[in-house]
């Protein structure tokens, strides 16, 4: 390749990389023009974490598609299944496999067989002097020998796909920072805000219901005062996991919203899965027996909904948010948190609203939820209580 062209190559990457942080964009376009400018099949990129014995698949670029690509993008490999990865990323070095090398390992030439690859090049992607992940090329219509130019450009294109993948942990790293809680690991109040927002324009326009729980340590003052602050701390990281742990991962979200308190959001996507989850969960509070699984694994397909029938004798969505919260109550009742003998006794009390029954904004969701919250206080603590509509 000219000189002239292979500078413009590298421009080009090196814009698309400064000029977005959206990783799977940048390296789709890295993979595609390294592709096209070697005059190649195929181009992959795979991440890989040092201490880790697996690669992950970033990104790929090919004149046409296989039927197994949509599988392979964002899939894992161990590499004890690929020892020609596993040494090029060890060693940092560049290797070549050809499917006609007599010495080519069997569990490689199985795999260039399955994926019908001729010949590819493993080019580590290096950052500091750390694999951080490998740019495969792939020559399907021949057996191909890359010459040293090749190779040359290929190490180039593999450094910058190292400085994007590297930019964008970077950022991600500095992104979860600003919307989480420090001590808990928790989103922050600011999150919360944002994404209830989101919930609530979602809820309206698509005319689903949305709950919301403001939960509050019964006594935390007292808490702190008698065990110390640090004792304290870890009580609200406990809670926290507590409450991850009852709560349905990538659906719900909890939060820290001050202090002791904390938030969920319930969003609720299905009318019949809502009923037996609710169903299952009002069962399980009168039984006085509460399953100790977590939400996220026993619902299943069966999110909250706004037709299960709760214990305040609500229909809608706070029925089964009134159930959700009961389970959270009764799960942090029934936990061992701190020393001590005995080791003291936490409770909460849990306030639930719901959209549209009581509020129709995500302040007026916050307002009414904090309003069941305040009562359940009043009336004893230790309960769950739902504004009345």
């Amino acid at each position: 390749m000219p000189t002239k062209e292979r500078f413009a190559v590298t421009a080009e990457i090196i814009s698309d990389i400064t000029s977005s942080l959206v990783l799977d964009d940048v390296l789709q376009s890295v993979a595609r023009r390294t592709a096209e400018v070697l005059d190649l099949w195929e181009c992959d990129i795979y991440d890989y974490r040092a201490g880790e014995s697996q690669t992950a698949a970033l990104a790929l670029w090919a004149r046409e598609a296989h039927a197994h690509d949509d599988e392979w993008v964002g899939s894992t490999e161990s590499l004890d299944e690929q020892p020609t990865f596993a040494r090029a990323l060890l060693e940092r070095h560049t290797i070549e496999n050809c499917i006609d090398d007599p010495a080519l390992p069997e569990i490689d030439r199985r795999r260039m067989e399955f994926w019908g690859e001729k010949t590819c090049l493993l080019v580590p992607l290096v950052f500091k002097d750390e694999a951080i992940g490998c740019l495969e090329l792939v020559e399907k219509r021949y057996v191909r020998h890359f010459g040293s130019e090749e190779r040359a450009l290929a190490g180039t294109l593999a450094a910058l796909a190292a400085v994007a993948i590297q930019n964008a942990r970077l950022y991600g790293d500095v992104e979860h920072l600003a919307i989480t809680d420090g001590l808990t690991g928790l989103y922050n109040h600011r999150y919360f805000y944002d994404r209830l927002a989101q919930d609530v324009a979602r809820a309206k326009r698509y005319e689903l219901p949305l709950s919301l729980l403001m939960i509050d340590i019964d006594d935390f003052k007292s808490y702190n005062d008698t065990h110390g602050h640090r004792a304290g701390d870890g009580l609200l990281r406990e809670l926290g996991r507590v409450l991850r742990a009852q709560t349905r991962q990538q659906i719900d979200l909890v939060a820290r919203y001050g202090g002791e308190e904390f938030a969920v959001i319930l969003p609720s996507t299905g009318v019949a899965g809502a009923t037996r989850a609710g169903e299952r969960l009002l069962d399980a509070v009168a039984g006085g027996g509460l399953d100790a699984t977590p939400a996220s694994a026993s619902a299943g397909d069966a999110p909250h909904g706004d037709t299960a029938h709760g214990a305040d004798g609500h229909d809608g969505g706070s029925g089964a948010a009134h159930v959700v919260g009961e389970r959270i109550r009764s799960s942090i009742e029934g936990e061992t948190f701190g020393t001590g003998d005995p080791p003291p006794v936490i409770t909460v009390s849990v306030g639930v609203a719901s959209l549209p029954e009581h509020a129709t904004t995500a302040d007026g969701l916050v307002d009414e939820a904090d309003v069941a919250l305040y009562r359940a206080k009043r009336l004893g603590k230790n309960r769950v209580e739902v504004d009345k509509a």
